[in-house]
């Protein structure tokens, strides 16, 4: 199934990450310029549109000038991604994140602080749709996404290889900062934008950590709280490597 990437950071993206999987860039006189050199870099077509025409083919989506249709979507397998990952690798699990502005600002997030895979389920959750591509601002093209049936029985997997598994909760005792980052790495679980983690998903975490707020604010949003929650492990990761 074709997908739409909508927008010049989208489709940029695109072409640096799997130039092989667009069919075709449309864009206007104005974007083709812009796309000229990476165009011909990467050999894809590309053909003139106007705006009409790309108001048209974008279907309601905010496109600035430019539009690529791509392959489906190629969602990584989380066997594969644990085999190929470097030594301490960071991972973010999504308990049932549905919101595709959420999902794509957590993926952008996840690629910009260097985690190495963003797992989320097969149901009750956003898709990669060109909503979560742009919201990503092109991240989820190079980001490695893993769909899994179930997630409790997925942690339990990442737990037998020693992995680290936080759940992100406002009402967790211990704070993200005074966790060591373990040498077989660490899987952050955010919970859903309503309900937060669900019961099961969190008795299977190693442990529940929040993160602190000195101004007190009650709670954030989950995309918020997963970029701090990145940084801090990013940072923990770092350490852990200059020792």
């Amino acid at each position: 199934m074709k997908r739409l990437l909508a927008g010049p950071r989208s489709v940029e993206e695109a072409l640096r990450a799997d130039p092989k999987r667009i069919v075709v860039v449309y864009a206007s006189a104005e974007r083709l310029r812009e796309l000229d050199s990476l165009l011909r870099k990467t050999l894809v077509k590309a053909e003139l549109r106007t705006g009409s025409e790309l108001e048209q083919l974008a279907r309601g989506l905010k496109h600035q000038g430019v539009l690529a249709i791509t392959g489906e979507y190629a969602y990584a397998e989380l066997e594969d991604v644990l085999d190929q990952a470097p030594e301490k690798p960071l991972l973010v699990a999504l308990d049932q994140i549905s919101d595709p502005h959420n999902f794509g600002a957590i993926v952008r997030s996840s690629v910009a602080f260097g985690a190495n895979a963003v797992i989320t389920l097969k149901d009750r959750a956003a898709p990669v749709t060109p909503v979560v591509v742009r919201a990503s601002a092109g991240a989820t093209e190079r980001a490695r996404i893993a769909r899994v049936t179930n997630l409790v029985r997925s942690l339990d997997g990442l737990r037998k290889r020693g992995m680290q598994v936080l759940g992100l909760a406002a009402d967790a005792e211990s704070t993200l900062d005074s966790i060591p980052y373990e040498t077989a790495g660490r899987v952050l679980v955010i919970g859903s934008e309503g309900d937060g983690l669900r019961r099961l998903t969190r008795e299977h975490c190693d442990a529940l950590v929040r993160i602190e707020m000195p101004g007190g604010f009650e709670s954030l949003n989950a995309s918020v709280a997963t970029s701090i929650a990145l940084y801090e492990s990013a940072r923990a990761r770092a350490r852990t490597e200059s020792t």
